[in-house]
């Protein structure tokens, strides 16, 4: 499962648009975030869980609808973390200093009628 900038519907759901996302948990010891997926109308039984690792920022609902989530550009994930203050602005007196940051953190986007969810973790995982 690809996760590199531009990837769209990373987790390859048919009709992600048919989902609704719940945040589940989120263990502060380890960055770990969990979501519970259900079909739309389904209010007991989740269809899927996605679990995101080493997550340095969240923004957005508790719960929303859809699940295709993309893969911002790296311009974009570390637009982000200067904005929120995760790295500092010295990191652009040096060009390409941020690859190496960039090749752990990547920023998820999942497009909603009401906003955009972000969230930048390392790696996302579909869990059964």
């Amino acid at each position: 499962m690809s996760q590199e900038p531009g990837d769209h519907n990373i987790f390859r759901i048919t009709d992600p648009e048919t989902y609704r996302c719940q945040v589940w948990q989120y263990d502060t010891k380890l960055s770990r975030l969990s979501l519970r997926v259900y079909r739309a109308l389904e209010r007991e039984q989740a269809a899927f869980g996605l679990l995101f690792t080493d997550v340095g920022y969240w923004e957005g609902p508790v719960t929303w609808i859809s699940v295709d989530f993309r893969v911002a550009s790296h311009e974009e994930c570390i637009a982000l973390m200067l904005e929120t203050g995760l790295i500092g602005q010295a990191i652009l007196q040096f060009p390409g200093a941020y690859a190496s940051i960039t090749e752990v953190a990547r920023l998820f986007i999942v497009e909603t009628r009401h906003r955009p969810i972000r969230l930048i973790a390392s790696i996302g995982m579909l869990m059964p």
